[in-house]
């Protein structure tokens, strides 16, 4: 039995809402990790995430990162009808071989990557 044109019409609407409501209460931006020989490279896919928005903590062998991407882009006027883009808090953790407690961290923000460069104390 073919379906009717307003049940496919009823199906989409439904789905659509339920698409407009779920959102992740976290989101889990995906990394590269490099190892060289002063160190490590961790970069980070962090579109639309703004530098202040963004943490690193350092606990023994293990680094943190967190943040939040907010939709800044919102014009009124618009209703929402899909949202693919994760608008919320994220968090990664990474663990290396040896402490990096001591060690130099720097941070550079470029074309929507997040590139952490580790040094440890020699």
């Amino acid at each position: 039995m073919p379906f009717s044109r307003d049940l496919l019409i009823l199906t989409r609407s439904v789905r659509f809402r339920a698409e407009r409501r779920v959102q992740p209460l976290r989101w889990k931006p995906a990394a590269d990790v490099y190892e060289g020989r002063d160190g490590w490279v961790i970069k980070l896919e962090l579109a639309g995430v703004r530098p202040q928005d963004v943490q690193l903590q350092v606990c023994g062998n293990f680094l943190g990162i967190s943040g939040r991407r907010v939709d800044l882009a919102r014009e009124q006027g618009l209703r929402l009808k899909s949202m693919e883009i994760a608008y919320a808090e994220f968090e990664r953790g990474f663990e290396f071989p040896v402490s990096i407690e001591g060690a130099r961290i720097e941070t550079e923000f470029r074309d929507g990557m997040l590139f952490v460069r580790i040094a440890p104390e020699a």
